[in-house]
C-alpha cells in the first residue's frame, strides 16, 4: 500500500480536535497537534459523528479543485482541503460508502490528479473486548489502532466458527482483513480443555493429563463450533477471501485437539507480513499424521491458503507427553502402539491413554507425507496444501517418547503417492522458507523479498514490524 497519513477516531478523542469548518484558499486544513500518519490511511465507520482525517499525498504544491470517491464526489471547501502535502478529509465524505479497501481520487488546478488508498474500516480496533468481538462480524475490515493485551480474557474464543463439517450452514470463517498496521497482539490464552490432572482407571496410583472435561462439555470454549478443540488458533479458520496481514503476534498460548497454531488453526487464506513469537502451541491428540498436526504459525495451510513474508522464532510447539484421550468411538477398540495402548484389562472405556510419539501404524514407524518420522509437530505449519513463501522459523529440538531427538521440520507437503487416502493429487508450494539457526535469522541477506516500508532489517538483528510513522501538524486554525 502506498505510504499515505491518517488520523484515527482515537488520536482525534485524545487531543480534542477542533471543528471540520473553513472556507477558500487551501479550505480545510489540520489544526495544531493533530496527528498525521505518513504510511496508511483509514477511516472508522463505526464512529458516530463524522471526524477529519488527514493524508500526506506525493503531490506537495498546488490547489486541490475536487475530491471523488466511487458515486461520491465533492468539491466543497468545508470537506476537503490541500496544503503542503497534507489533504484533509472530513468524515462526512464518506457516508453512504460501504467498508472496505478503496481508491480515492484527487483533482488539482493544475489537471494533475493523485490516486490515494484508503481503507474504510468496520471497527479501528483498540481494545481486547473489541478484538474479541471481530467474531460479530467476520467479514469485516479492521485496523488495529494501537498493540492489543488480550490478558483480561480468561479464555479467547478463536475467530472463526467451524461445526465440524465443511458442509455445515453454520460455519462462519474470517472472510475479512485484519491490518495490523505494525502493532502487536499478544498474552492470549487458548484451551479447549482445562487437562486437569486425572486417575487412570486401570493403572492404581497414576494419573495423566486429560481433556475428559472437553468431552464430557464441562469446560473450554463457549461455541459449540469450538469446544472439540479441532482447528484452533487466533482464528479458527482463515476463509478463502480472508487476509491477516502486518500483526506482530506474542505469547499467544494454544491448546487443541487437533491442528493447532498460534494464529489459525486452519489457514484457507492469506496470512502476509507478520511476525510470530514467544508462542506455545500444543496439541492433545493421537490423530496426528497426514492432516492432524500443529505448527507455530498454522495447523493447515488449505489449498486455497497462502502465507507469505511472514517470521516466527522462539515459539515452542509439542504434543502432550502423556494424557488421556475421551471419546465415545473409543469404547472396545484394541490399541496398537505407543500411542494407541489396549484400553486395559476389559474395562469398557471411552478413554485412551495417549503419548507423545512417532506415529505407528501396524507395527511400523508411520512416515509423515515426506517420507520424515512424525509426532504431528512442526516449526512453521503443519501441513500445506497451499502456498507458502520467503517465511523463516528457527528450529528447535523434538524429543519423541520413543525416538531419538531431532530437529522439527519447518512443514510438510502433500505428496499424493504417499498419502493417497488424503487425496492422491500432489499439493503444497514451499519456497525460500526454511527452519533455522538464530544466527541464520539474524542475515539481512535472508529478507531481500521483505518490503522494508513495513518490516526493520537490520543486519545482525532479528527482524521487526514497523509501526505507524506519525507527524504532527503544526497550524493553528482552519485555512482562510
Amino acid at each position: 500500500m502506498k505510504k499515505l497519513a491518517v488520523l484515527s477516531a482515537s488520536l482525534l478523542a485524545l487531543v480534542g480536535l477542533a471543528g471540520c469548518g473553513g472556507s477558500g484558499g487551501a479550505g480545510l486544513v489540520p489544526t495544531e497537534g493533530d496527528t498525521i500518519h505518513e504510511q496508511l490511511a483509514y477511516y472508522d465507520m463505526s464512529v458516530e459523528e463524522p471526524y477529519k482525517i488527514s493524508i500526506r499525498l506525493e503531490k506537495t504544491e498546488g490547489r486541490i479543485v475536487s475530491l471523488s470517491l466511487g458515486r461520491n464526489s465533492t468539491e466543497d471547501k468545508s470537506i476537503i482541503g490541500f496544503k503542503d502535502g497534507i489533504l484533509t478529509v472530513d468524515g462526512s465524505f464518506f457516508e453512504g460508502q460501504a467498508s472496505g479497501e478503496k481508491t480515492m481520487t484527487a483533482t488539482f488546478d493544475d489537471e494533475s490528479s493523485e490516486r490515494i488508498d484508503i481503507m474504510l474500516c468496520t471497527k479501528v480496533i483498540t481494545t481486547a473486548e473489541e478484538f474479541q468481538n471481530i467474531n460479530e462480524n467476520l467479514s469485516g475490515t479492521y485496523v488495529l489502532g494501537n498493540d492489543i493485551d488480550l490478558s483480561s480474557i480468561e479464555n479467547f474464543e478463536p475467530l472463526g466458527y467451524f461445526f465440524g463439517d465443511e458442509t455445515s450452514p453454520l460455519n462462519d470463517y474470517f472472510h475479512g482483513i485484519l491490518e495490523g498496521n505494525g502493532y502487536k497482539v499478544s498474552n492470549a490464552t487458548l484451551k479447549f480443555s482445562e487437562l486437569p490432572s486425572t486417575p487412570v482407571p486401570w493403572i492404581a496410583g497414576t494419573s495423566y493429563q486429560s481433556n475428559q472435561d472437553a468431552y464430557l462439555g464441562t469446560f473450554g470454549f463457549e461455541s459449540d463450533a469450538h469446544k472439540s478443540g479441532d482447528n484452533i488458533g487466533l482464528f479458527q479458520i482463515i476463509g478463502s477471501s480472508g487476509v491477516v496481514r502486518n500483526v506482530h503476534f506474542d505469547n499467544i498460548r494454544v491448546t487443541g485437539r487437533t491442528i493447532v497454531g498460534a494464529v489459525a488453526g486452519n489457514c484457507s487464506g492469506r496470512i502476509e507480513n507478520c511476525l510470530v513469537t514467544n508462542c506455545t502451541v500444543t496439541q492433545a491428540t493421537h490423530f496426528y499424521d497426514d492432516d492432524c498436526n500443529a505448527g507455530a504459525v498454522a495447523g493447515i495451510v488449505a489449498g486455497s491458503g497462502v502465507i507469505t513474508n511472514t517470521v516466527a522464532y522462539n515459539n515452542v510447539v509439542s504434543t502432550l507427553n502423556f494424557y488421556l484421550d475421551y471419546g465415545d468411538d473409543y469404547i472396545g477398540q484394541v490399541g496398537n502402539g505407543w500411542d494407541h495402548p489396549a484400553s486395559g484389562d476389559g474395562v469398557d472405556t471411552p478413554a485412551w491413554i495417549q503419548a507423545g510419539v512417532n506415529k505407528v501404524m501396524n507395527d511400523a514407524a508411520y512416515e509423515d507425507s515426506n517420507g520424515h518420522l512424525t509426532n504431528g509437530v512442526y516449526a512453521f505449519a503443519g501441513k500445506t496444501w497451499g502456498i507458502i513463501e520467503n517465511s523463516y522459523s528457527d528450529t528447535f529440538i523434538v524429543l519423541p517418547q520413543d525416538g531419538a531427538m531431532r530437529d522439527a521440520d519447518f512443514t510438510q507437503t502433500h505428496v499424493g503417492a504417499n498419502k493417497p487416502t488424503s487425496g492422491e493429487t500432489d499439493m503444497g508450494t514451499v519456497t525460500n522458507c526454511a527452519a533455522l539457526e538464530r544466527a541464520e535469522l539474524q542475515s539481512a541477506s535472508l529478507y531481500a523479498n521483505f518490503d522494508t516500508t513495513i518490516w526493520n532489517i537490520v543486519d545482525g538483528s532479528l527482524p521487526s514490524l514497523r509501526k505507524p510513522v506519525l507527524s504532527t501538524s503544526v497550524y493553528g486554525a482552519e485555512a482562510e
